[in-house]
């Protein structure tokens, strides 16, 4: 789901023959590509990977404290 959100931002804000939005004082601003797009799909990107982060060291804790990834016996354990 995340990549398709990416991939529609990037469609929003695909210009054919744009330009960056580098403003200049000699050139007029025609055919921009919009910047904001990118803003938030970087922003994605590293939230993305924050979560994957986060999940991966929740899941080596949980492997430290138990053994075992296998729910049956955490749930054993809990007694």
């Amino acid at each position: 789901m995340e990549y398709a959100v990416n991939l529609f931002f990037i469609l929003i804000g695909y210009r054919a023959g744009g330009r960056s939005p580098i403003f200049a004082s000699d050139q007029a601003v025609v055919n921009m590509v919009d910047p904001l797009p990118q803003a938030v799909i970087l922003t994605s990107i590293v939230l993305g990977l924050a979560m994957t982060l986060l999940l991966v060291t929740i899941a080596i804790r949980i492997y430290e404290k138990y053994r075992t990834f296998d729910i049956t016996k955490i749930n054993k354990l809990k007694g």
